[in-house]
């Protein structure tokens, strides 16, 4: 791409000089005369293709010389637009897969603003300013193209060029540094939004429901108010920059003018040529200046992009083993220990889980569940003890193979922004294999009717997080797409505690349907979800204090049994 810029710049400037010869030639001075350069170029070139120079001859090259400059032009164009989109999508890719890779651990308290502008916004503004960088660089191969011809011809005025481009840089240079500042600025601002604006979307019922949105909405525009303003600020100072620039360049015309016609005592005709090859590299010179402080007004989102990928790749998660895993048949947990800071989360856990088994975990809210459960499906990471699967140790084995076969059901189900068939289907192919198998899921999770009610059947769109639907819609709509995916283990992490007594009866009853088919691991505080459970392991300030069946740990312990009766079981 430089390279078709800098045969474009070069064939400017060749055709721009074509004209002293051509006005020579047109004078009559059509021989080489003592150290009349161009002349004696141009005399070289035609003698060589055996054509006469004559006015028509030199137009016609200068035509050609154009023509050639046009095609370069379109070559660089192309390579600009397909270097940067290129380059936008190495970035976006990038951090995708960073996204992809993050580590949940890590994710908890990541910034979602900065982490949505990045993946959203700075970005594409990558490409800005990566567009503006190489106008800098193309200006300045012109400038530099133009420099060498008027040294050619003139080496006084390549003085003057010089000199006029020092000056003006220490004009523009004050710009550049409150461009910069207010760049980076500008990006913590764009991030401090981007999360207030989730936070309203993701909180919206609340919000509304109490009245609080109005302050919320006040802690919205009072970020938005500082971008405007900064950008406003930005705005001037690039105003300010284009407002000096043709002021500065004819200024410095006349003042050479002047030099050349009062100093030096050259006629005003026989400058012309020079002044204007001169006119356009100063006009080039003050498009670098100015591409390049739109360059800098970018350097926040930079700085952000750079340092994000960094961050995404430091906090990536494990690298995947090796060991490939067709079936689940038994999870083991040895003297496994967690720990968050100073703070001890579980502590020499030990737990065995085979295949089709139905285990569930409760005790009071800090005992540990959460993070057992975490830990078995691979979200975070133990400090020390075991973990194997098949008597295989987790670490090595592929982590995609794994996670494709665990199903996982929290308290608020995940909807997408798409129809009844892709939530449950995750996208796949209406072909009558997957329709068949979609209904035979609805059937087993009690939405078969659901769905057949609505006006458009599966094609029926759920909104944002499912807002056009029941909590117990949304809890069958999650159960049923795991099971779609032929899942080996489903993890149900107090998947039924914000449903009512009917909804969750029914929702139970489609979960014990279950038993005996695939591994059932489960979360509870209401006991009479869990009830019939192969396996019940009673937490407690993260250590496993006892394990066994429901009526094994109403006669073993005196807090289960006092839980049981607080719920009539």
């Amino acid at each position: 791409m430089l390279f078709c810029n800098f045969i474009m710049a070069l064939l400017d400037g060749v055709g721009l000089t074509m004209f002293v010869p051509l006005i020579q030639v047109a004078d009559g001075v059509n021989s080489v005369k003592g150290d009349n350069k161009l002349i004696h170029i141009v005399s070289v070139f035609f003698k060589f293709i055996h054509l006469e120079v004559n006015v028509i001859n030199m137009l016609v090259l200068i035509i050609i010389i154009f023509l050639l400059k046009a095609v370069f032009f379109y070559f660089t164009q192309f390579f600009q637009t397909l270097t940067l989109q290129s380059f936008v999508k190495k970035i976006r890719v990038d951090l995708i897969f960073g996204l992809r890779d993050l580590s949940y651990k890590e994710f908890i308290s990541t910034d979602i603003g900065r982490l949505q502008s990045s993946l959203i916004g700075e970005s594409s503004q990558m490409a800005q300013a990566c567009a503006q960088y190489i106008e800098s660089i193309k200006s300045g191969m012109v400038v530099f193209i133009y420099l060498c011809m008027a040294f050619f011809i003139d080496w006084k005025f390549s003085i003057l060029i010089l000199v006029g481009g020092f000056l003006t840089n220490q004009i523009y240079n004050r710009f550049y540094v409150k461009t910069k500042k207010l760049s980076r600025e500008l990006n913590k601002n764009n991030h401090q939004y981007g999360g207030i604006v989730i936070e309203n979307v993701n909180n919206f019922k609340y919000l509304k429901a109490t009245g609080r949105n109005i302050f919320f909405t006040d802690r919205m525009l009072n970020i938005l108010y500082q971008m405007i303003d900064k950008n406003i600020l930005v705005g001037r100072l690039q105003a300010r920059l284009s407002a000096m620039r043709e002021p500065i360049m004819i200024t410095l015309v006349c003042v050479i003018i002047g030099f050349q016609v009062t100093v030096v005592g050259v006629a005003l005709s026989s400058i012309m040529i020079i002044l204007m090859l001169f006119y356009r590299a100063m006009a080039y010179l003050m498009s670098m200046q100015g591409s390049w402080n739109n360059y800098l007004a970018t350097t926040g989102s930079i700085e952000n992009i750079k340092d994000y990928q960094i961050y995404l790749k430091k906090n990536a998660e494990p690298e995947i083993g090796k060991s490939g895993l067709t079936e689940i048949n038994k999870i083991e947990l040895k003297n496994l220990s967690v720990s968050f800071g100073d703070r001890k989360i579980l502590n020499d856990i030990n737990v065995e889980i085979v295949k089709n088994q139905s285990v569930a975990l409760v005790g009071e809210s800090g005992s540990g569940k959460s993070t057992l459960v975490n830990i078995l499906s691979g979200l975070l990471k133990y400090d020390t003890g075991q973990y194997l699967v098949n008597g295989i140790d987790f670490t090595t084995i592929n982590r995609f193979d794994f996670k494709n076969k665990i199903g996982y059901i929290s308290q608020e189900p995940t909807i997408f922004n798409a129809d009844i068939f892709d939530n449950i289907t995750f996208w796949a192919d209406r072909t009558e294999e997957n329709i068949n198998k979609f209904f035979h899921v609805a059937k087993l999770c009690s939405i078969y009717d659901f769905i057949n009610n609505l006006p458009n059947g599966y094609n029926e769109l759920l909104g944002y997080n499912g807002m056009n639907i029941s909590g117990g819609q949304k809890q069958r709509i999650s159960i049923a797409r795991e099971l779609f995916r032929d899942v080996q283990i489903l993890i149900m992490d107090e998947a039924t505690s914000a449903l009512d007594s009917e909804t969750e009866a029914e929702i139970k009853q489609s979960i014990d349907s279950l038993k005996g088919k695939i591994t059932i691991i489960s979360i509870a505080h209401r006991l009479s979800t869990i009830r019939e459970a192969d396996k019940i392991f009673l937490m407690n300030n993260g250590d496993l204090e006892i394990s066994g069946n429901f009526d094994e740990l109403k006669s073993k312990s005196d807090y289960f049994r006092r839980m049981a009766q607080l719920q009539g079981l």
